[in-house]
């Protein structure tokens, strides 16, 4: 991928730097059941904390991973420090930082995991360094961070992550980062069950080839749904988010699916799937009220299953994404 050169940025004088900074980027909800590997939205309330100080080297250094014993402290094994080098690169002058980072959230939810951590990192040391980039200018940077944790730097969860609200990809530089309108009073409620479920063993289990039947009513859905979005149509919005092609299989992998999906429509959920690569899901709801009611319906399923679980409920609105805290 190619990443964005730097125009007019002073580079010379580095005493004008922030002695630290703290960035936070949210979660997400990637695929959306209609837009697989090109749609996300943003989980504004939940993420992860990145803090940033100058430590007056060349080189990045991670001191610390708060809920995070399990991801890699070397530089250029963890995501977001291989984010900021990458800037870094870009630039052709490297400020190294201290790290801390604080996870939010459980890796390997399904929620972006890494893309939280990777774009709280561009967006802090964007900010550090007097942001001589724009939030869609540094997408292309995150998804380097989603590189080095699963293997290829797409940008379904980095980009929602940094832009906030519900994003559709359909290439990698600004130009392609289209921020879609967002219905009002939307909530997603997800649940994550405590089971191990590896990106490259969901993506294993996909098939390579789809019939012209079937890929011609995904597209159709997928209008529908970018339709129902500038209408404000609640009803051709539920009736959209149908998954043809992914959930069918990737449901096989996640206990009690089936069940979650039943009750939670019958409890007035607008939508129900797999968020990215899952095991997590999601439930899309209007209101706050009826998020409640979703989740707590979802959460008695698992009330008799020796799996523990997490569910979270987050308002879905435009600029809920990245931002500095701190």
């Amino acid at each position: 991928m190619k990443l964005p050169a730097i125009v007019g940025v002073p580079t010379d004088d580095t005493t004008q730097l922030m002695k630290k900074i703290t960035a936070f980027a949210p979660a997400t909800i990637a695929n959306f059941n209609v837009g697989f590997d090109i749609l996300g939205l943003s989980l504004g309330n939940m993420g992860d904390e990145i803090t940033l100080t100058p430590n007056g080297t060349t080189e990045n250094k991670i001191l610390e991973i708060i809920n995070g014993d399990n991801l890699p402290k070397e530089a250029d094994k963890n995501c977001s420090s291989v984010v900021i080098r990458k800037m870094q690169e870009a630039q052709n002058e490297f400020i190294g930082v201290d790290i801390v980072l604080k996870k939010g959230f459980s890796s390997g939810s399904g929620l972006g995991s890494s893309s939280a951590s990777s774009a709280a990192a561009a967006f802090g040391y964007n900010e550090l360094i007097g942001k001589p980039y724009s939030t869609k200018e540094l997408v292309a940077f995150a998804a380097e961070g989603e590189r080095v944790a699963c293997g290829s730097a797409h940008v379904d969860n980095v980009a929602p992550s940094l832009l906030g609200g519900i994003i559709l990809s359909k290439g990698n530089k600004p130009s392609d980062i289209l921020e879609l309108p967002v219905l009002e009073n939307l909530y997603a409620v997800t649940l994550y069950p405590h089971v191990k479920l590896n990106t490259s063993d969901s993506r294993r289990i996909l098939k390579s080839t789809l019939s012209v039947a079937t890929f011609s009513q995904q597209v159709g859905l997928m209008g529908a749904f970018v339709v129902s979005l500038y209408e404000k149509d609640y009803d051709l919005f539920s009736d959209s988010l149908q998954d043809l092609v992914i959930e069918p299989m990737r449901s096989l992998l996640i206990p009690k699916f089936k069940e979650m999906k039943q009750t939670a429509l019958e409890n007035k959920a607008l939508a129900f799937g797999i968020s990215g690569s899952g095991p997590s899901v999601f439930a899309m709801a209007r209101g706050k009220e009826n998020a409640e009611i979703i989740k707590n319906a979802l959460e008695k399923i698992y009330q008799n299953v020796d799996i523990s679980i997490q569910t979270y409920i987050n308002p879905v609105c435009k600029g809920n994404g990245a931002r500095i805290i701190l």
